[in-house]
Formats: structure tokens, sequence, C-alpha cells
């Protein structure tokens, strides 16, 4: 299978890879999608016990969440965490869990 897709058909590594710095990105940030990236990965660091997330992300992502605002921000996390449960759902959860690890490394391990 190819890279994970959002609802929009945007590839979530290649909207995660553009942000280079994300410190240095945040005005390039499309807060939206960054959000629903960020609800699949901590629903990936919950269901697959990961460890570590990249402090950054969590950085970037509560910035995004004050610039969109709870409803939206808090709509865009669930619909990540949904796509992470839907993943798993298809693919079984070992197996997405190995996927997200080999896709974000820079983020979650």
């Amino acid at each position: 299978m190819g890279p994970m897709r959002t609802p929009g058909g945007a590839s979530l590594a290649a909207a995660f890879l553009l942000l280079g710095s994300c410190s240095d990105a945040f005005a390039n940030v499309m807060c939206e999608p960054y959000l629903r990236m960020h609800g699949m990965l901590r629903r990936a660091q919950a269901q697959c016990a990961f460890t570590q997330f990249n402090p950054e992300i969590v950085d970037t992502a509560r910035q995004c969440y004050e610039r969109i605002g709870s409803e939206l921000g808090a709509e865009a996390i669930r619909a990540g965490a949904g796509e992470f449960d839907q993943l798993a759902s298809v693919r079984g959860q070992a197996a997405t869990c190995s996927l997200i690890e080999r896709q974000f490394p820079m983020v979650i391990r």
C-alpha cells in the first residue's frame, strides 16, 4: 500500500515533509490537515504503545489548535484518530502500527 492519504487525497507523509523544521515553518503550516495528522499519530501512539513523540509536533499542533479554534481543531484531531482506526480495521493494528512507524520515524517511535 502507498502513502496514507487524507480524505481530500493529500498524502499525510507529504504534508509532513513539506513542513521541514516545524518551528521555522509554522507560518506555512495548513493547520487543519496538520491537526488531522497529529490526531492520527496520537491515536497510533496509544494503540501501538509508541513511547516517543516529537515535542515540536506537539507544539505546532497546539499553535494550530489555537489558530483555528477549538471546534475545528477538535474535529480535525478526531478525524485523524478516525483515519488510524479505519486503517487498522482494514489492515490490522500490527500492520498499521508498522506502517506508521516506517512513514513517520521523525515523529513517533
